[in-house]
């Protein structure tokens, strides 16, 4: 346990400045080209009395292709598309490339089911992959879902050796573990009790050890243990309560059973609505008569009523522009139920904040009577996050005392990191005086025990 914790401790100094690589939706929608509407648009056998909630119109290797409820429609014949071809995954990944500075051409396909970079539960639903290894100077892969055409997953050499050091040493995402969701929680989650009991007990016997000096005559040490003995004692109590808490909130992390779980909410869904397919197809074909320029297209309902977010600017389902007043957004809010606030937030508060990512702003906040928040885009009127009792309990019971973000002002920034690593290696060395200690004495009592 000693020397898992203090992998944790180290690994986490580097995770203060690498992140586990991952494909925003802002990313991948950059690296799309602007949508064939020529080719468009073509429903073929879907039912237009069909209802829906969420839509996507965007190209894939040159056609226009609709998103919804997990299908995919070719536009230009109204096909179903089930596989996407390695070629056409091809062309994915060269517009991605392109668009974000990848420079060289990418290799054959390589089929991924599976791997070190995909291997959580969010990519099940676009299993499997088309790899693409670029011959760029940084050695660049390109993950292409092989089910839905789109870039799922990107690295480069640095990342996958930055990677290896911190998050998935700190995460305990190997993938030989990670794979098997239901084992590596339990391993994450019963490692965290059994390091939290032996910092909680350490720093017990610690305090009964410790004797504060007296002055004059008979003064005593701070401690009563010499050598390696001593500065383990010492640096255990320095940094053995910050050790706890990060422990402890790394448990918490892991919502162990389930004791910070959401409860559904269905008011998010009455402040959209639903529209049926013929309802879409209508406003799509509006949107290729108009010849709107756009790399993507998606639907941004209000109250049962159809609009599109071409690139950031609100349409009608008659594609005219159509800004979301706020007198609009005001009578769509109060359909969520009676509100103790809401309004125009321009800065971060405690709920709606960037730490490593920046975050949108402005914002539309609305604070329910029951106390759940709901950020909304002011843009589009779509929700952009909903704080309950469970997320706001893994504020403060996680990410609070995890990063030690919760003084505005140091919550990040240079100053901020600087701070946490003396923290973490002040942490580490408790730990690792332990382990020196723990190896010392294991190879005494085997030494002893071979004697005999």
């Amino acid at each position: 346990m000693g020397l898992l914790m203090l992998v944790w401790f180290l690994s986490g100094v580097v995770m203060l400045f690498v992140r586990w690589p991952e494909v925003t939706a802002q990313e991948r929608a950059a690296g799309l080209p602007p949508i064939a509407w020529s080719a468009c648009c073509a429903l073929g056998e879907a039912q237009p009395a069909q209802e829906i909630r969420h839509a996507t119109v965007e190209d894939l290797a040159g056609r226009p292709v609709l998103r919804f409820d997990g299908r995919m429609l070719d536009l230009s014949t109204g096909a179903p598309i089930d596989r996407v071809t390695a070629n056409e995954a091809a062309a994915v990944a060269r517009a991605y490339a392109a668009a974000h500075g990848i420079a060289g051409s990418p290799g054959a396909a390589v089929a991924v089911e599976r791997d070190q970079w995909t291997v959580t539960g969010y990519f099940n639903r676009q299993r499997p992959f088309h790899r693409f290894r670029f011959d760029d100077p940084r050695a660049s892969d390109v993950y292409v879902s092989a089910r839905t055409g789109a870039v799922a997953q990107v690295t480069d050499r640095p990342t996958r050796i930055l990677n290896w050091l911190g998050p998935i040493p700190h995460w305990l995402y190997p993938e030989i573990l990670r794979a098997n969701t239901p084992l590596w929680s339990q391993v994450v989650i019963w490692t965290s009790i059994v390091g939290t009991f032996l910092t909680a007990t350490g720093l017990y016997l610690g305090l009964l050890a410790w004797r504060r000096p007296s002055r004059g005559r008979g003064e005593r040490p701070l401690t009563p243990y010499r050598g390696w003995m001593a500065w383990h004692h010492l640096t255990g109590l320095a940094a053995g309560l910050l050790t706890l808490t990060w422990v402890a909130s790394g448990l918490v992390s892991m919502n162990p059973w389930g004791f910070l779980e959401s409860r559904p909410d269905d008011r998010a869904e009455a402040l959209t609505g639903s529209f049926t397919l013929g309802e879409l197809g209508q406003a799509i074909s509006a949107a290729r008569d108009a010849d709107i320029p756009a790399r993507q297209v998606e639907t941004a309902a209000l109250a049962g009523r159809l609009h599109l977010m071409a690139d950031g600017v609100r349409l009608d389902a008659q594609a005219r522009r159509a800004p979301l007043s706020a007198p609009e957004l005001a009578a769509v809010v109060a359909r969520m139920g009676p509100a103790a606030s809401t309004g125009l937030m321009t800065r971060e508060d405690t709920y709606h904040f960037g730490h490593h990512d920046p975050v949108t702003l402005p914002v539309h906040r609305v604070i329910l009577e029951d106390g759940v928040r709901f950020y909304l885009d002011p843009a589009s009127g779509q929700v952009i996050r909903r704080i309950d009792g469970a997320r706001r309990g893994y504020r403060w019971l996680f990410e609070a005392p995890h990063r030690l973000d919760f003084i505005r002002g140091f919550d990040r920034g240079p100053a901020w990191a600087t701070a946490m690593v003396v923290l973490l290696i002040g942490a580490a060395a408790g730990v690792a005086t332990g382990v020196w200690l723990g190896w010392r004495r294991l190879q005494a009592d085997v030494g002893r025990t071979l004697r005999r």
